[in-house]
């Protein structure tokens, strides 16, 4: 153990090493005996601790201290520090509503039982699992900081596993039919509002964040500028606008109150309100296959409507805004809405078919000399012509003999033309 005063420093510091391991730490006093006492203590603590005597003491502090606190100090020290505010938030308030639900106070009342059991309570009250595995993500990654930070020794939610999320038959969208009632059944305001979302394909909380000035509804090319702070991708855009979107926007800030930012001025409708203009429309939560209606269907229900306008792949997805195709073709796209029978009869059929001639017992169509099917009636005497042979030495050139070469090695005695009749 060397107790010091480093050059410059008015207090102490201690270096040691217990079982190879090296410590230098500050002794915050300028007496050298009251830094020798300390140090001594200091040396005694670690060795209990190496011992498994005496828990760490950050790992003590760690357990008398609120986990609201611990939570600030890892969103501070934490996160990387280029993230953005709303991802902040989201580490802030998920994590702090599940300490409230679960009555969490202490890093010694997490409990990977209480919240499995507060897990399965919420799922049936409606939650979705991704919403729900969104509440574990910044749980989890919290309590594994605490770890890395020797904190506490195991994450006590380690054992908790993330929900299966099934994406491909969970929702589904509106049919043209289901659509058009919806939004003659409910009061003017909330049809423009839901005009606007499935014929813009806008989030939820784009919608609600839409200011005025952003949109352009007059001139040849009536648009929504997208901030990039109010998108998910956080990049904005420009969305040029359906004709009933149009129409809609244009009621929509006509009877705005005066000074109103806000495009949607009432407010973006909640899950527990959009189940009741469904039963008011007479419009079925859920279809045969159990795929639900929610908000976001206006979304999807955009996505299918641009797919079976037959508009092209590339401008779908740039109306959507998705960065890689295959969330507008296959999460988005309400598969059992196409039109795959009429599609199909699209494709051009053969007049007739040699699979069939075959099974039938009869010769399959002869192939003329442009390489078409000939009808089937003449197929049976092409195909005598080409067992006498005609046919063959029509069909296979001569090879002049000045221009083949001297026969060497395994090649056969006999010319190739000597076979032909």
């Amino acid at each position: 153990m060397r107790v010091f005063r480093q050059s410059g420093c008015k207090t102490y510091r201690v270096r040691f090493s217990i079982r190879g391991r090296q410590y230098d730490e500050p002794l915050g006093v300028r007496s050298k005996e009251a830094a020798e006492s300390l140090a001594r203590e200091l040396v005694l603590s670690r060795e209990k601790e190496l011992a498994g005597i005496l828990v760490a003491k950050i790992q003590r502090e760690s357990a008398l201290a609120p986990l609201s606190e611990l939570l600030e100090q890892w969103i501070e020290e934490g996160l990387a520090p280029d993230v953005t505010e709303k991802h902040r938030v989201n580490c802030r308030n998920k994590p702090t509503r599940v300490f409230r639900d679960c009555d969490w106070r202490r890093i010694g009342d997490v409990s990977a039982v209480e919240f499995e059991r507060w897990r399965k309570l919420k799922r049936k009250g409606g939650l979705q699992p991704k919403t729900l595995n969104d509440h574990l993500a910044p749980l989890s990654a919290f309590l594994g900081w605490m770890v890395d930070q020797e904190m506490i020794e195991k994450n006590p939610l380690r054992s908790v596993k993330a929900l299966r999320v099934i994406r491909d038959d969970e929702k589904r969208a509106f049919t043209l039919g289901e659509l058009s009632s919806f939004i003659r059944s409910v009061p003017e305001y909330r049809g423009h509002l839901y005009t606007v979302a499935a014929f813009t394909g806008l989030r939820k909380a784009e919608l609600k964040a839409l200011e005025r000035s952003r949109v352009t509804l007059e001139g040849t090319r009536p648009r929504i500028e997208l901030a990039a702070s109010t998108t998910k991708n956080r990049k904005g855009g420009c969305l040029v606008l359906h004709p009933d979107a149009l129409a809609s926007l244009r009621w929509l800030i006509a009877n705005a109150p005066d000074g109103s930012r806000k495009v949607f001025f009432k407010g973006v409708t909640q899950m527990e309100r959009f189940r009741l203009d469904l039963a008011l429309a007479g419009v079925a939560e859920f279809d045969d296959r159990g795929r639900g209606l929610e908000f976001h269907s206006f979304r999807r229900t955009f996505a299918t409507f641009l797919t079976s306008s037959s508009v092209s792949p590339a401008v779908a997805q740039k109306l959507m805004r998705h960065g890689d195709i295959r969330l507008t073709m296959n999460l988005y796209t309400d598969g059992h809405q196409l039109e795959m029978a009429g599609e199909l009869a699209k494709v051009p059929r053969l007049q007739s078919s040699p699979i069939s001639s075959l099974k039938s017992g009869k010769s399959g169509p002869a192939v003329s000399k442009s390489g078409h099917f000939s009808d089937s009636r003449s197929s049976s005497g092409s195909a005598r012509k080409s067992l006498n042979g005609n046919g063959l030495v029509t069909a296979v050139h001569r090879c002049p003999r000045s221009a083949m070469a001297d026969r060497e090695g395994f090649e056969p005695s006999i010319p190739f033309w000597g076979i032909l009749p």
